[in-house]
């Protein structure tokens, strides 16, 4: 059974918080902390799986105190509180919640994310980093990523100071720019600057393609007669964002749902760079019988590209919902999803651009017609359709 700790510096929040789970007792364990003393006595004293608290206290903020649980007891999983009208201001919250949980408190919706949470938190174990104990070296996260999400926690951020923190990676600004005037976007004109980018596509999509150009730019680097073609992953990626991006609604969900399918297969990118022989012989594997590259990785290598590419992030410290869909975005199912989400969206996008039939693999369409969405197939691969007939031969390569 899980046990929540529920922080606020208001007992009649509290109050309300319990009544609320009042029905919901046989299935987890609650705790109450009245202000932030309270809340980190009970961190120490008792095991806590889980710890939401409000955006908004008068001791201390809940990003603070999320940031010395984070410090004393980082396997707890993070949730912070916030209404509606501040989700855009929360840029300080994301290093240190796991995720953003919308007041008035919905207890569905937050048994749900802990469910999530908790059994991908148990997925990125010691038992994965056992598996992963052939891939060494991972890469760190990219310093100007990080400068990128300390900016955007200023309110008062410009455009201009976005570029001028890009233009730090000079082989990043230029690749940023060309992605950006690549068929994938539509631009009726060349956009020649990251001012220009910024401001027609936004600033939290130029942070995600940065993270991404990145990525693949320290990776290229590193590349070694892996037979896997980066430019190509690159345009897929792009491709299979712009499309998970659209078949999700809300502007959080669809921001995450586009940053989750960019790197949703940058697992192979470190396997092909970190155990470049092992990962080659399972390409020609996969290729040989026709059967998918993660279930040949699965057999040969004790672990999958999905898993690879989860673990990294959830060691960089992204948010949990692009975690996990990277994790499960070949079987959305083990998501355990009640209602059409981020992984599930990511994994009909990545679906539909491999097969533009719109004939996704079994288990993805018995996971659609389990949440009472597989009517909504046709418009999605329509959907892919228009995306993938935006490029030309001319831009097959990005």
């Amino acid at each position: 059974m899980r046990r929540i700790l529920f922080v606020d510096d208001q007992k009649e929040i509290l109050n309300a918080h319990s009544e609320l789970l009042e029905k919901y007792r046989g299935q987890v364990e609650t705790m109450f902390a009245l202000g932030v003393d309270a809340a980190l006595e009970l961190a120490r004293s008792a095991p806590i799986d889980v710890v939401v608290a409000d955006l908004q206290m008068r001791q201390m903020d809940g990003p603070a105190l999320l940031r010395k649980m984070k410090e004393e007891h980082p396997d707890i999983i993070r949730l912070l509180l916030c209404g509606r009208h501040e989700f855009d201001s929360i840029f300080v919250a994301l290093p240190t919640a796991h995720q953003i949980i919308a007041k008035p408190l919905d207890i569905e919706v937050l048994l749900n994310i802990i469910e999530r949470t908790c059994r991908l938190r148990e997925l990125l174990t010691d038992s994965l980093r056992k598996k992963i104990g052939g891939v060494e070296a991972l890469p760190s996260i990219p310093t100007v990523y990080l400068e990128l999400t300390r900016a955007m926690a200023d309110p008062n951020v410009t455009n201009l100071k976005i570029a001028r923190v890009i233009e730090k990676d000079p082989a990043m600004a230029a690749k940023t720019l060309q992605l950006v005037n690549s068929a994938c976007f539509g631009m009726s004109k060349q956009i020649m600057s990251l001012d220009s980018a910024i401001a027609l596509l936004g600033m939290d999509l130029i942070k995600n393609l940065s993270l991404s150009v990145h990525i693949f730019a320290a990776l290229e680097g590193l590349a070694v007669r892996s037979y896997f073609s980066f430019d190509a992953e690159q345009q897929h990626s792009l491709i299979t964002a712009k499309v998970a991006k659209r078949l999700v609604s809300g502007r959080r969900p669809s921001q995450n749902a586009f940053t989750a399918a960019l790197l949703h297969d940058i697992g192979k990118l470190v396997l092909a760079v970190c155990i470049p022989e092992k990962f080659i012989k399972a390409q020609l594997a996969s290729k040989a019988s026709g059967r998918p590259l993660h279930e040949i990785e699965a057999e040969m290598l004790a672990v999958t590209h999905a898993e690879v590419g989860a673990y990294l992030l959830g060691l960089w410290g992204l948010p949990y919902p692009i975690v996990e869909a990277v994790a499960y975005h070949h079987n959305p199912t083990a998501a355990m999803e009640r209602t059409f989400d981020v992984p599930s969206a990511v994994a009909v996008a990545n679906a539909l651009v491999d097969n533009t039939r719109g004939d996704p693999p079994l288990a993805i369409a018995e996971h659609l017609q389990s949440l009472a969405v597989i009517d909504e197939l046709p418009a999605w691969t329509a959907i892919a359709h228009e995306e993938l007939e935006r490029l030309t031969p001319a831009n097959v390569r990005i």
